[in-house]
């Protein structure tokens, strides 16, 4: 039997799904942490923001391996764009929160009122952005629907859902709960395998 070459990805989606909310746990340890001890508050990177940097390296990666997935067994290069938008998005949505962080120490002590209104700005930006998109790839998925696996279409449901909680704003922390899930399906796409692809 040929061996599966998006294996590998697929195990890395795994890991996805565990580091995301793993990281989240973290952060809001560091966050009581850094309320008990408030000398330190200036301090905005920590080790959550190390595992949100991994999780970003291996969304690339994930990323790129399921646009390779689309055009190799289904011939589908309608998603190419909007996949390449995504890993900018998350790219820049790394920089950009980084380099806040970065700004905050630099600067500190520094306006609570200020820093807020420039992370809800940044923040809004962001989610409105990233639904949009997320949005578009479920809407191109479900089109064509009868041309994918149950896993893709899976996919397709779940950006859709995200991408209409992400444009809300005020919702958007909801798709905190689906980025595991997503990471899953994604896992359970790479591990199908080529012997068992739905052709079109």
């Amino acid at each position: 039997m040929e061996s599966n070459k998006y294996a590998v990805a697929g195990w890395l989606a795994i890991v996805q799904a565990v580091i995301f909310p793993l990281s989240i746990v973290v952060g809001i340890l560091e966050q009581g942490l850094m309320g008990r001890f408030r000398d330190f508050n200036h301090f905005f990177f920590g080790p959550s923001d190390i595992m949100l940097i991994i999780f970003t390296v291996i969304a690339i990666y994930g990323l790129l391996m399921f646009k390779k997935l689309l055009n190799e067994y289904y011939d589908y290069h309608d998603l190419d764009l909007l996949i390449i938008i995504s890993i900018w998005w998350a790219v820049m949505f790394e920089i950009v929160g980084l380099g806040l962080g970065l700004i905050a120490i630099v600067y500190w002590p520094i306006n609570e009122i200020v820093i807020a209104v420039i992370y809800l700005i940044f923040f809004t930006a962001a989610m409105v952005t990233i639904g949009i998109v997320d949005i578009l790839i479920a809407v191109k998925i479900l089109k064509v629907k009868e041309s994918f696996n149950e896993y893709i279409r899976a996919f397709g449901y779940i950006s859709m859902a995200a991408g209409i909680l992400e444009v809300t704003v005020l919702l958007s922390p909801l798709t905190l709960l689906l980025i595991p899930v997503t990471w899953i399906v994604l896992a359970l796409i790479f591990f199908k395998g080529p012997q068992q692809v739905e052709y079109v």
